[in-house]
């Protein structure tokens, strides 16, 4: 049984959906493919294997050799081409994966129709999502379906001036332990200042691909934002299951079912109301006033219990005093009583102590 975790990841992430029946596509997989111990799966990414391990050869995060082999690229002589083109040579897939990915997409909605064009009609498609309230993002404001509708609109290729800005400047470090009990860093602990945001802002303005996170979700905000773009008919997903962030992690996962071809009507209703609907992110994050409250009581509960250490210590201690009381009260009562033996024997009365034998003071006075 492995105990590696990244190993228990995946083994967790591939029990999610059925990668034993069909070919399978992981999407930008890098340095950390979640499907190698699956036998028919290709991989996708913006550059080739060697590509990928020259541009990452000093970053000290990335183990070149867990580079996988890469069947598919976005980049082309022509520029970029769409993940739809790249992958249909080996379509249909019956599952497809991405971890880490569909927050970085300038357009999510042409990523998700791309992926459910090369996917069989019931196929699954693994996301393994960021929860913004754990990670880096943890001070940015949520993004919206407005701005996907935005982005599908401008058919946006980059990450948007938007976009760029609201990471840059927010981005913070932030530890998962911390965030989830309540410590949320302060403006003031942001990385970049002004001056940097505005930097990679005219980057983004000059037309650059500058990497950052899109989109921003939570467990419920992406539910309902799945529904949302299927009420406006540009979603062919509906959600299948959906794991809520783990305690002290930062990432959550999803399994969207692709939505038969061809329904209508009625039939389009039912399977869309056949999948997740609503979750709630419930007590996952507390408040500052929460932990304190619990903190508060935590000291508190330390505290009774000090006291009542400290009580049954004195009862403990009041009862040994009350028994060597009372011993020294039998002890005096019979040292009261043996004197007034003493006293009213026929040898007291002639000649008082001293006609007392020495045996009989030595035992009086060693009592």
């Amino acid at each position: 049984m492995t105990t590696n975790p990244l190993d228990m990841r995946r083994a967790r992430l591939m029990g999610l959906v059925d990668v034993s029946k069909g070919r399978g596509l992981e999407i930008g997989p890098l340095h950390s493919p979640i499907t190698t111990d699956v036998e028919d799966v290709r991989y996708v990414d913006v550059f080739s294997q060697d590509q990928l391990r020259a541009n990452y050869a000093h970053d000290p995060s990335v183990n070149l050799s867990d580079i996988p082999e890469i069947h598919f690229t976005l980049s082309s002589p022509e520029g970029i081409r769409s993940l739809s083109e790249a992958v249909r040579p080996a379509a249909p897939f019956s599952w497809a994966a991405a971890s880490h990915v569909v927050e970085h997409v300038p357009d999510i909605i042409s990523w998700l129709a791309e992926i459910a064009e090369n996917l069989v009609d019931g196929g699954q498609l693994l996301l393994v999502v960021p929860d913004r309230r754990f990670t880096f993002d943890i001070l940015r404001p949520s993004t919206t379906v407005g701005q996907m509708l935005q982005a599908h609109e401008l058919r946006e290729t980059v990450p948007s001036v938007r976009a760029v800005y609201d990471m840059f400047r927010t981005i913070v470090t932030v530890g998962a332990r911390d965030a989830w009990e309540g410590t949320v860093p302060s403006q003031e602990d942001r990385i970049h200042d002004l001056a940097g945001t505005m930097h990679q802002v005219q980057r983004a303005r000059d037309g650059e691909y500058v990497d950052c996170h899109v989109w921003t979700f939570t467990p419920a905000s992406f539910v309902e934002q799945i529904n949302e773009l299927g009420r406006l008919e540009m979603c062919d997903f509906v959600v299948e299951t959906i794991v809520a962030t783990p305690q002290n992690d930062i990432e959550f996962n999803v399994v969207l079912r692709r939505l038969p071809r061809g329904l209508r009507g009625d039939e389009l209703r039912a399977a869309r109301a056949a999948g997740v609907l609503d979750v709630s992110d419930g007590d996952s994050v507390r408040d500052r006033h929460q932990v304190e409250s619990e903190r508060l009581a935590t000291e508190n509960a330390a505290l009774r219990a000090e006291l009542e250490d400290s009580y049954l210590d004195a009862r403990r201690r009041t009862k040994e005093l009350q028994h060597s009381a009372r011993a020294a009260s039998q002890r005096t009562r019979e040292l009261e009583d043996e004197l007034a033996r003493v006293k009213a024997s026929e040898r007291w009365r002639l000649g008082g102590l001293a006609a007392i034998p020495a045996s009989a003071v030595k035992k009086l006075l060693s009592r």
